[in-house]
C-alpha cells in the first residue's frame, strides 16, 4: 500500500471548503452541542473529520487511523445521512461505512505513522492537536479500504 505524499505547495488550505458553508456550520453546531464543546473547538473536530474524508478519498486501499478527538465530527456527518450519502458519493465513488472498534483496540503502528503524512498531502490545514490522541481503528474489518477508486 502506498500513501499519497505530494502536498501543494503554498499556503495549506482551510478545511471548511471541503464542504458548502451551511453544511459546516450544522456539522459544527451539531459537534458543539453535543460534545459539550465550544463552537470554534468543534469547528475544527469538522475540519479535521474531513481532511480525514479528504485523505481516504486520496488514497484508496490505504487503512488509515482516526483520533478520538476528530471520530465525533464523523459521527456528527453518519447522522447526517442524507448529506453524508451524497458527500460520499461526489468525493469518494462510494459510501464509507463507520464500523465502530472492537472496545480496547488500538491503531496498529504503521496505520499511524502513514495518518499524519496523507493527512498533510491533501493541501488542507491539519490541526496537530486533534490527531495527538488515542488512535484506533476506524471501522474494523476494513471496509473503509477495500474500495476500488472511483473509475
Amino acid at each position: 500500500m502506498t500513501v499519497t505524499t505530494e502536498r501543494a505547495t503554498g499556503i495549506a488550505l482551510e478545511p471548511r471548503e471541503l464542504v458548502d458553508r451551511a453544511l459546516f456550520d450544522k456539522l459544527s453546531a451539531y459537534v458543539a452541542k453535543h460534545q459539550e464543546v465550544t463552537r470554534s473547538y468543534a469547528e475544527g473536530v469538522v475540519g479535521q473529520t474531513l481532511v480525514w474524508l479528504r485523505a481516504v478519498a486520496d488514497n484508496p486501499g490505504v487503512r488509515l487511523a482516526m483520533s478520538e478527538t476528530v471520530d465525533p465530527g464523523w459521527h456528527a456527518f453518519l447522522l447526517h445521512s442524507q448529506d453524508y450519502a451524497r458527500y460520499c458519493a461526489d468525493n469518494l465513488g462510494y459510501y464509507l461505512h463507520h464500523v465502530p472498534p472492537t472496545p480496547g483496540v488500538a491503531a496498529c503502528e504503521e496505520e499511524i505513522a502513514r495518518t499524519l503524512p496523507a493527512l498533510r498531502a491533501t493541501g488542507y490545514r491539519v490541526d496537530d492537536e486533534h490527531w495527538a490522541g488515542t488512535a484506533y481503528p476506524c471501522c474494523p474489518p476494513d471496509p473503509c479500504v477495500v474500495k476500488a477508486p472511483r473509475a
